[in-house]
C-alpha cells in the first residue's frame, strides 16, 4: 500500500469517526432541548376558575342527582313493591299523558295519586299497580316495567358532563383562553 494511500484511509476514518462524535452531540443536543421544552410547557398548565367549567360541573351533579333518583325509585319498586288493583279516576292525554288512580295498600290505606308510568288504562276501569309500602305514594302501573335505561342514559350524560366541566379548569399553554 502507498504512503498516499494509507494517509488518505486515515483520514476517511478521522472523518468518519467526527461525523458520528457530531450526530452523537447533535443527538444529545436535541434530546435536552426537548426535555427543556417539555419542562416548560408543562409549567404553563395550571388549574384555574372558570365560569363555564363551573355551570358544566353543576349541569352534571343536577343530571346525576336526578338520575340516582329515578333509578333509586326504579330499585325500590322492584324490590319491595306491592303489588294490588287500582281504580282509574281521570286520564289525561297529550304530551304528557298521566292517570289518576285510587288504590288500597294491603295495610288499609286508601292512596289517590297520579303517575304517567302506565302503557294502558281507560277511566273507570282497573289497573294494577306497585307501590312502595314505606312510601305508598311511590308508584306505577305494573304494565310499565321495570328498566333502568333512563337512569343509565341520564348517568353516562352527568359523567360525560363531569369529565367535561373538570377538563375546563385545566388550562395548558400561554395561549389558552
Amino acid at each position: 500500500m502507498s504512503r498516499h494511500m494509507a494517509n488518505s484511509t486515515r483520514r476517511s476514518s478521522r472523518t468518519r469517526q467526527a461525523e458520528v462524535r457530531r450526530r452523537a452531540k447533535a443527538a444529545r443536543r436535541d434530546k435536552r432541548l426537548a426535555a427543556r421544552r417539555y419542562r416548560t410547557e408543562r409549567s404553563r398548565r395550571r388549574w384555574h376558575w372558570d365560569g363555564d367549567g363551573l355551570i358544566t360541573l353543576l349541569f352534571a351533579i343536577g343530571v346525576l342527582a336526578f338520575a340516582f333518583w329515578v333509578g333509586r325509585d326504579t330499585y325500590l319498586l322492584q324490590h319491595r313493591g306491592e303489588v294490588v288493583p287500582a281504580t282509574v279516576l281521570d286520564l289525561s292525554t297529550g304530551k304528557n299523558a298521566r292517570i289518576e288512580v285510587r288504590y288500597t295498600t294491603k295495610a288499609g290505606q286508601t292512596v289517590q295519586d297520579s303517575t304517567s308510568n302506565f302503557d294502558e288504562a281507560t277511566v273507570g276501569g282497573t289497573v294494577e299497580v306497585v307501590y312502595d309500602p314505606e312510601e305508598p305514594t311511590r308508584m306505577q302501573a305494573t304494565d310499565w316495567g321495570f328498566d333502568y335505561v333512563l337512569p343509565g342514559l341520564l348517568g353516562a350524560v352527568g359523567v360525560a358532563a363531569l369529565a367535561a366541566g373538570g377538563n375546563q379548569f385545566y388550562r395548558r399553554g400561554k395561549h389558552s383562553a
